[in-house]
């Protein structure tokens, strides 16, 4: 009887372990996926993403419009009660938060203008004839960086980006593509061209880029798809250099560039000019690239196929600094040579870009979208804007001759060159080792077996008891 009554007491000491796991033995349930927004109209996803100053590894982002937040909020889970019984308490979710517009902007339709493009802005609406009462005005930031912020934070609603930066927008600001510039011939893309002085062309019929490997460059924008983007992709081909970041490769092949940067921080300006410590506005974009380049600052342009068309002497955009004949430039080929600039650089080109886009955020209603497109394809409108009167290529593209409705999502629109950006991103990745685990697995693996072992001897013996009795 004694034997009967230790086995007893035994049994009683091992009975939570039989049916109470420990908290080590306790697997956690894997993160929540991240949502995303999948159509036009649709309030925003909560995501987070890096921005490009951030060290965090740029994910692939899916064919879908996305939040700013990769991790959505998820309600804590209940802590546990040390092995209780009981039915396990009840979750409950809070709803999603609507997206709900200022009600003292809810009838208007503000376009971001970016530093001197806030004057024609105000021209260019007052020529909109106004659909379904919405109000048009016009909001005025220092950088494209700041008016991403005002459209995020509900201040502002359009913005018009080249592909370099609408990826940014796209990824970061939770914002979609709604129309695209068309250009000549009806055409949705352009080309990214570099444009060199007919000397150094005509002095070595065989040149290339591997020739101006410490000489001066100039870009109209750092992470802009033709100034920047589409160049470094080209470049780290050269060499091995795909573990430098994109900065270290233009850097390190040309002896000084010029990058104005609509992120703060982010310019290369060692070739901008006497002040070597910031970039000037006055290179900034395609034409400011080839003003670089007139000027000689630089020895090499990163611009469209049509911006020496445009602002050279004879072109119909020429600006006081415009001195130099279009006769004095040629393309330079990716492949080697150069080619006479006509517009038409063939296959004398780094890839083709897609058209610039007017970009909103994700929350903007259908309704509102869809009067926005409306009016932005008011003929009046779009003939005063493409009359020669959009020299200094403000609001749209100076060679834009139209405006669409982007029908595809905005990571499939962007297309090649969003998985440029993407590449470039990654290149920016520093890769952080992993911290070792504390843990140790074999001792956790042999701490389970040995538990398991034991819950069966109990039982065994627990039948042996009963069999006795």
């Amino acid at each position: 009887m004694q034997i009967v009554t230790v086995i007893l007491i035994v049994f009683s000491l091992s009975w939570p372990s039989l049916f109470h796991p420990t908290l080590q033995d306790i697997v956690p349930a894997p993160a929540p996926v991240n949502g995303s927004d999948g159509g036009p109209g649709t309030g925003p996803t909560t995501s987070s993403s890096p921005s490009p100053r951030s060290s965090g590894s740029p994910a692939q982002a899916p064919d879908v419009e996305v939040g700013r937040h990769f991790v959505a909020d998820v309600a804590p889970a209940p802590a546990l009660d040390g092995g209780g019984s009981g039915p396990p308490p009840e979750v409950v979710v809070a709803p999603p938060t609507p997206v709900v517009e200022k009600e003292s902007e809810s009838g208007t339709v503000s376009w971001c203008a970016v530093r001197d493009e806030f004057e024609d802005c105000q021209n260019f609406i007052s020529l909109l004839k106004w659909t379904d009462g919405y109000i048009w005005k016009c909001v005025q930031r220092r950088t494209t960086e700041e008016c991403l912020d005002a459209i995020k934070n509900n201040e502002a609603d359009l913005i018009n980006l080249d592909p370099g930066l609408a990826y940014i927008a796209f990824l970061n600001y939770s914002m979609k593509a709604i129309a695209n510039e068309i250009y000549c011939n009806h055409a949705k893309s352009y080309s990214s061209v570099a444009v060199v002085n007919r000397k150094v062309c005509e002095e070595n019929h065989g040149i290339s880029v591997k020739d101006f490997k410490g000489r001066k460059s100039c870009h109209g924008g750092y992470s802009t798809a033709t100034g920047w983007n589409y160049p470094v992709n080209y470049l780290k081909g050269l060499e091995d250099l795909n573990r430098s970041s994109d900065r270290e490769i233009v850097s390190g092949f040309f002896s000084s560039v010029c990058a104005p940067s609509e992120f703060k921080g982010m310019g290369e300006c060692s070739g901008c000019g006497n002040d070597n410590s910031s970039c000037s506005t006055s290179y900034h974009g395609h034409l400011g690239a080839f003003r670089c380049l007139v000027e000689e600052l630089g020895d090499i342009a990163f611009t469209k196929e049509d911006t020496a068309l445009l602002y050279s002497l004879e072109g119909p955009y020429n600006k006081s600094w415009s001195t130099k004949s279009i006769n004095e430039f040629m393309y330079l080929c990716p492949q080697g040579g150069c080619r006479e600039i006509n517009g038409y650089p063939g296959n004398c080109i780094f890839g083709t870009v897609p058209a610039n886009v007017i970009m909103a955020h994700n929350s903007i209603s259908s309704e509102k979208r869809l009067a926005v497109l409306q009016t932005l394809q008011n003929a009046t409108w779009v003939d005063a804007l493409y009359s020669g009167k959009n020299g200094n290529g403000h609001l749209l593209s100076s060679s834009a001759q139209g405006l669409a409705a982007v029908k595809k999502l905005t990571r499939s629109y962007l297309g090649l060159s969003a998985s440029i950006s993407q590449a470039i991103q990654e290149l920016n990745v520093k890769e952080v080792p992993a911290t070792p685990s504390t843990d140790n697995p074999a001792s956790d693996v042999s701490s389970a077996t040995l538990q398991v072992f034991q819950q069966q001897w109990l039982v065994a013996l627990f039948s042996l008891l009963l069999g006795i009795l």
